[in-house]
Order: structure tokens, then C-alpha cells, then sequence
């Protein structure tokens, strides 16, 4: 049985076998470069994953905190809103992104693919779940 999302405050519900499924897409599209994804709510739940080898839970928890810390230090900052927070370790990369105000993507890359290459392709896979969102957003209107 599918359930739907519905993070609080946003008043859209997101299925999430939508969420699964553009997950499954952006995966075979950027599979070399990008491989593993996956969407939490606000709270740190897993609303979709498709990862290999993670314990997305965790991750879910984790991208949460270093998306709200990186919206604290951008404000702190003084250089506009925070829109993606990209890390590179010896083993390959790590972006979070904010897919709402209510949802975060997680995004990792293998270290064979320079920053560049992983950025557009994890920008890449934002833009389809956004899709995914603004479609339910238009039918709940």
C-alpha cells in the first residue's frame, strides 16, 4: 500500500511512490555519476530512497541538521538564502539540497566524478523531484 507524505505546513501531499519512482528515474539517467538519493521530511523521516550500501534513516536525520545549519550560516553570512550544501570527501560526494521547506534531497557521487560534474548531475536530479512536486502541487489546486 502507498502513503502519501504530507510535510507539515506545506498542505500538499507528496505520494511517495511518486517520490520512489522519480527517484528510480534520476537514478538510470545519472547512474554514473550520481548513486544513491534520498528525500526526507523536515522531521528526518524517509519519504523515498534509492541508495545502495546507506542507512538511509541516518542519513535522513543528518541531512535535516546540515540543512538547517547551513541556512543558519548563509543568513549569518549575509549572502542570500542557502541553496544546496556540497561536500567532497576522499571517497566520493555528498550534496543536501532543500526540495521544499518541509523536505530535503540527498544526493552521493562516487569519487571517480570531479565536483563539477557531480553538482549538475545532483542539480539534475533536484529538478526532477521539484517536478514531481509541483505536478502534485498543480493537482491539489
Amino acid at each position: 500500500m502507498t502513503r502519501s507524505a504530507t510535510p507539515a505546513g506545506r498542505g500538499v501531499s507528496v505520494d511517495k511512490a511518486a517520490l520512489t519512482e522519480a527517484l528510480r528515474k534520476a537514478s538510470g539517467e545519472f547512474d554514473t555519476v550520481a548513486d544513491g538519493m534520498v528525500v526526507a521530511s523536515a522531521d528526518g523521516l524517509v519519504l523515498a530512497a534509492e541508495t545502495r550500501e546507506i542507512q538511509a534513516d541516518t542519513v535522513a536525520a543528518m541531512a535535516v541538521i546540515v540543512s538547517g545549519i547551513a541556512t543558519q550560516l548563509v543568513e549569518q553570512a549575509g549572502v542570500g538564502e542557502s541553496t544546496a550544501c556540497l561536500f567532497e570527501s576522499t571517497s566520493g560526494h555528498v550534496a543536501v539540497f532543500p526540495l521544499t521547506a518541509d523536505m530535503v534531497v540527498v544526493v552521493f557521487g562516487p569519487d571517480k566524478v570531479n565536483a563539477g560534474m557531480f553538482n549538475l548531475a545532483a542539480r539534475g536530479v533536484l529538478s526532477r523531484l521539484q517536478e514531481v512536486v509541483n505536478a502534485t502541487e498543480t493537482m491539489s489546486v
